[in-house]
């Protein structure tokens, strides 16, 4: 489903960029300056990104929201957690019921693939799964999603240069 809010893509963009800075000062620390973000629009979809590292997770308390979801915060020291937003380009508007797979590949090396789970930051529906990130290199990062209303998939490759 595509949530009804309208608006341009510059709130959108303040929106989620709002959400992950949220999440950014509410768990501080060193491993801020190791968070990426980038955005592409696809046939219409924008679909925007970011990798944090999991130990800015590991800091909200047991049993909280943060730290329950996708099953809980992996253990490990290059466990990245991956977030996908969605929002129709025209619009502005975010798409809440997509179904959306991951494919995590270092260069050179197979990949990783999960469905990721929907989950919110703050008000905002994101879609996210952990993946481990083990050497300082590049990787691709395929974000495929299917969208509820025509079932139509679109597809984009981001390189993501590990730090």
């Amino acid at each position: 489903m595509i949530n009804a809010q309208e608006g341009s893509t510059a709130p959108m963009r303040s929106t989620l960029r709002a959400g992950i800075a949220a999440i950014l000062i509410a768990s501080s620390g060193g491993a801020l300056a190791q968070t990426t973000s980038d955005y592409a629009v696809v046939d219409g979809v924008t679909i925007y990104y970011a990798v944090l590292p999991a130990e800015m997770l590991r800091n909200y308390p047991p049993g909280s929201e943060e730290g329950r979801m996708h099953g809980g915060v992996p253990r490990g020291r290059h466990v990245h957690h991956l977030q996908i937003a969605l929002f129709d380009a025209t619009t502005g508007a975010r798409i809440t019921d997509a179904s959306v797979v991951a494919t995590v590949t270092e260069t050179g090396l197979g990949g990783v693939a999960r469905a990721l789970e929907p989950f919110q930051i703050g008000e905002a529906l994101t879609y996210g799964g952990y993946f481990q990130f083990d050497t300082r290199d590049l990787y691709d990062i395929r974000v495929r999603a299917t969208l509820p209303d025509d079932g139509r998939q679109i597809e984009r490759t981001f390189e993501y240069r590990h730090q």
